[in-house]
């Protein structure tokens, strides 16, 4: 039995544990209270005393009985376990501690207080000794970090931090060395050489070869993972020529491939990862990236920095996320409590600090967007009607209740696009504005058509849990016509099954990209777990493959561009998704950090992040609020 029920049910002999009452009793009644003999109740009594929570002074003479003071409150106790708990990764312990023993606001305020407290920049130091930690909580657990299965915005991240690529993107779109230091092609352009550094270690500590590059390529090739944009790629064959080059051949010229080399979704596993259980494997990878994973559970994710990464060892030692599902719903479990800023934390769960403005803002890379199923007889084969159900959305009405700084219109995947055409519609609508505008109902026709059956509309959840509330705010418009949509909510993992969006009439999603928009556009439209290519017609989707062929066989970087921005555009006008809105990221952090700059998914890259040495010994850690 642990020390705490021992404490704790000292209640069922005293009534109420306040501090500094004196209490008369005997070992025989607290025998009886512990379920022990007396020889244990003395061992309970000394560890009761060395933790500081009872003092105890036997009774002298038969007869007189001894007096017990609590020196500590129940609450103090349920809120030193609830600490020790969260320590130790297990927060849900900790929060049900604080339940169980009722505790009051203040108590709750301080467990708060002392939680965000942890969250930071850490430094543990002496005179030839540092160690930095960045310490974060997040909303969800990431069992699963295989670079072949990322989908989401912190996964793509995490490869970053994890694994790395034969090349890296530049600032412009272009590709630069990385692991490869050289490359060159024929005259065809369908034999790639690449040629591998010297020296580069994978986590754990064997070195990088040209063999470990043609298994991952194999690997991304292959359909044993399903459908992606790596599957499309013309590949011919690989092979290793040495240790350190490495020949692709293609079957025709295939101008994306040195972008795709680049992408997170290539980052070179070891062959060995092929012997590994694929479970253990997602877990706990095994890249050459910056920082390999040390834990990775339900309730942690720790990451350390590793020192023989190839192009120098990170400034800081260790990346902890605390997993609070909590934090989904609203910045902070339980109740928020004032402070200063937090060095870095996660965009998406800051609140304002002080009505501060944020240190960095910026329009997420992607979009929430609608499809409609077109693959099953129903009212959405109509144009009409998927024009109808495209007007109730309206951005402006679903989002009213929130700031406008949160939450822009989307008329693309990509925010540079929508702000193009934001620009031309408001243009075109100077005098009189456009009802798209609108946050106050205009008046919308009867739906053309009425379903003889309710249809479905599937999301999944998310921080904040603004696709869910997006959703039943769409369906309770559509009711007001006569029109019954069910709302349907997953866990991400269940979402992306190709049998669930084959069920789904409608789904309300998030897209991902990253700054480069003609690979990012590839991969939303052939990835079987993506929506679009699972909803639209044969019909569409047979042109569409059309189009998506012609922008892989051209050769000019701006006109594969302007081809991707048809193609959306086409697709738009088909009816065959409804773009809504980008989200804004607002990011507040300590100016002692170095290297602070969010991605295109919206964190700070660890790498890059360091601490400017204070002049004062005393580190403190800043809060967020």
């Amino acid at each position: 039995m642990q020390l705490s029920e021992h404490f704790f049910n000292l209640k069922n002999l005293f009534g109420k544990l306040e501090a500094q009452i004196p209490q008369k009793t005997t070992l025989e009644e607290l025998s009886i209270v512990w379920n022990c003999t007396p020889r244990n109740v003395k061992w309970i009594i000394r560890r009761l005393c060395a933790a500081g929570w009872i003092a105890w002074s036997p009774g002298r003479g038969r007869g007189n009985r001894s007096t017990l003071t609590i020196l500590t409150s129940e609450a103090e106790v349920a809120l030193a376990l609830a600490q020790e708990a969260t320590n130790k990764g297990r927060f849900h312990d900790g929060i049900r501690f604080l339940e169980q023993h009722d505790v009051d606001d203040a108590i709750r305020g301080r467990f708060v207080q002392w939680l965000e407290g942890q969250y930071g920049y850490r430094v543990d130091k002496n005179e030839n000794y540092q160690l930095d930690t960045l310490r974060l909580p997040f909303y969800r657990s990431m069992p699963n970090l295989d670079p072949i299965f990322t989908l989401r915005r912190t996964e793509w991240h995490m490869a970053r931090q994890l694994f790395d690529t034969l090349l890296t993107n530049d600032d412009n779109s272009g590709v630069l060395p990385h692991l490869a230091y050289y490359w060159e092609t024929d005259e065809t352009g369908c034999i790639w050489t690449f040629y591998i550094r010297k020296g580069v270690l994978f986590h754990d500590n064997t070195e990088l070869h040209a063999k470990d590059i043609v298994y991952t390529i194999k690997r991304l090739t292959s359909t044993d993972f399903g459908r992606t944009e790596w599957t499309e790629i013309p590949l011919d064959k690989i092979q290793a020529q040495g240790p350190y080059c490495v020949e692709i051949k293609l079957k025709r010229p295939y101008h994306l491939l040195l972008q795709l080399l680049a992408s997170p979704r290539a980052s070179v596993l070891p062959l060995s990862s092929a012997e590994r259980l694929l479970r253990d494997f997602t877990r706990l990878p095994i890249g050459s990236g910056p920082f390999r994973v040390i834990k990775n559970d339900n309730s942690q994710i720790v990451l350390e920095a590793f020192p023989s990464y190839f192009l120098g060892r990170a400034q800081l030692d260790r990346v902890e996320l605390w997993i609070i599902p909590e934090t989904r719903h609203r910045p902070l479990p339980l109740k928020e409590i004032a402070g200063g800023p937090l060095p870095y934390i996660h965009p998406f769960q800051l609140h304002t600090r002080n009505n501060q403005p944020p240190d960095i803002e910026r329009v997420e890379t992607g979009c929430t967007y609608m499809t409609f199923q077109m693959n099953k007889p129903g009212p959405l084969e109509s144009v009409n009607f998927r024009q109808w159900l495209s007007r109730v959305a309206n951005p402006h009405r679903m989002n009213a209740g929130l700031n406008n700084h949160t939450y822009g219109p989307a008329h693309s995947f990509f925010p540079s696009w929508s702000i193009i055409t934001e620009q031309k519609l408001k243009r075109k609508y100077m005098n009189d504005g456009p009802s798209y505008l609108n946050t106050e109902p205009d008046s919308i026709d009867s739906p053309p058509v009425y379903p003889e059956q309710p249809l479905s509309i599937l999301t999944y959840y998310i921080l904040g849990d603004s696709l869910e509330r997006n959703a039943r705010w769409f369906s309770e418009q559509c009711a007001v016509y006569g029109i019954k949509i069910n709302v349907e909510i997953r866990d991400y993992e269940e979402f992306i099954r190709p049998e669930i969006i084959d069920a789904a009439d409608l789904v309300l999603a998030n897209a991902v990209v990253d700054n480069h928009s003609v690979t990012s556009f590839l991969r939303l439209m052939f990835d079987d777990r993506h929506v679009i290519r699972r909803h639209v017609s044969p019909e569409i989707y047979e042109h569409l493959l059309i189009r998506l062929r012609k922008i892989e066989n051209e050769l000019e970087a701006n006109k594969r561009i302007r081809m991707t921005q048809e193609t959306e555009q086409w697709l738009k006008d088909k009816l065959a998704i409804s773009f809504l809105y980008h989200l804004n990221q607002s990011t507040y952090y300590d100016n002692r950090l170095i290297g602070m700059q969010t991605n295109a998914y919206g964190w700070a890259d660890f790498y890059r992040l360091a601490l400017r040495p204070s002049k004062s010994d005393d580190f403190c850690i800043s809060r967020s609020t």
